[in-house]
């Protein structure tokens, strides 16, 4: 009977812990975090958006471990569908840099074979024809690549990640100016210069529930944004800009993710 009883609190120890993690997961939000305008609790126009997206962790690792949950935001469905064809360009055009850590190796697997099960051939195709070994006329060295990014689509999803992850901090909707300045660095390449600074002097620590297959590091002071983003331990992306519309802080602070 004693044993019966500690195993029944056992379990609905953790079914309340459970309960207590989803809710975590899924914040009750009133505004859609994409276009800033209210959520009206209707099922037909609104779904779950994943911050970030579900892409970049491969369904094998969730399967392993069973502890991994997606964050969602609930939005406009229009607003999400606006970025599908995007967020599956910033992915695919990332995975084969992304070799070389756990993370990047389950995603990288799982895009061969959805290419073998003839899934996204176009789009692969297509970021096959970015990569030139010439460029303006001069020859690249042997295994240089120099790739031809569609700049616009790629910031755009840099942008929705960098939205979801301040509405997940703060609840507030960012509104971000038309210059973010968006850079790619990829393995083996040096991080741009001011990136040490700001790291070491300014920023928060990592922050992120997949480290190892995304976290990142921000820091604000006033109205303008330093932001840090690190896929699969192998990718580093850097944005900063001055907040559209902000009005002026007092001091240097970092946000600090919930839970």
């Amino acid at each position: 009977m004693g044993a019966n009883r500690k195993h029944a609190i056992a379990f609905f120890a953790k079914l309340i812990a459970r309960v207590i993690f989803c809710r975590m997961q899924r914040l009750n939000v009133k505004v859609c975090y994409l276009c800033g305008k209210p959520l009206l609790a209707d099922r037909e126009a609104e779904n779950d958006d994943h911050v970030p997206p579900e892409q970049l962790l491969a369904r094998s690792l969730r399967k392993a471990e069973n502890k991994i949950k997606l964050i969602t935001l609930r939005v406009h469905k229009t607003c999400n569908q606006a970025y599908s064809s995007d967020e599956e360009y910033f992915t695919q055009v990332l995975i084969p840099f992304a070799r070389g850590s756990v993370g990047g190796n389950a995603v990288w697997e799982k895009a061969v074979a959805d290419y073998r099960h003839g899934k996204r051939h176009l789009l692969v195709h297509r970021i096959l024809g970015q990569g030139k070994t010439n460029v303006r006329g001069v020859m690249l060295p042997p295994g240089k690549l120099w790739l031809d990014l569609e700049q616009y689509r790629f910031d755009r999803v840099v942008g929705k990640i960098i939205r979801g992850l301040y509405f997940l901090e703060t609840q507030r909707f960012l509104t971000l100016p038309d210059d973010v300045n968006v850079r790619l660095t990829l393995p083996g390449q040096p991080p741009p210069d001011d990136f040490e600074r700001v790291m070491t002097y300014c920023a928060s620590e990592s922050k992120g529930q997949h480290q190892g297959v995304f976290a990142y590091r921000n820091a604000v002071a006033n109205d303008l944004h330093y932001w840090a983003l690190l896929l699969w331990d192998r990718i580093l992306i850097t944005a900063c800009f001055k907040e559209a519309g902000a009005g002026s802080g007092p001091k240097l602070s970092s946000h600090v993710a919930p839970g």
